[in-house]
């Protein structure tokens, strides 16, 4: 498992069960399976921030990507 994977685990709170155990997270609750899943979309934003441009057809306007993965998950500034 990545280091930065781990590291946000953490900062969900989602602690892994003792080595040997069936199951390594059987007890995350629905908050910090939502922290988790919030903090790997901004990461992905992170990532693709500096690459992104305003995109869009004649005639039609697209919101930037990254927007539109804020918006897509709910994620709020």
């Amino acid at each position: 498992m990545n280091q930065r994977y781990e590291q946000l685990l953490a900062q969900a709170r989602i602690v892994p069960n003792p080595p040997g155990t069936y199951r390594r997270y059987d007890n995350i609750l629905p908050e910090q399976m939502g922290k988790f899943a919030e903090l790997i979309v901004q990461e992905c934003i992170d990532i693709i921030a500096p690459y992104t441009v305003r995109m869009s057809k004649p005639g039609e306007e697209y919101l930037h990507p990254i927007l539109e993965i804020k918006q897509h998950f709910g994620v709020e500034e």
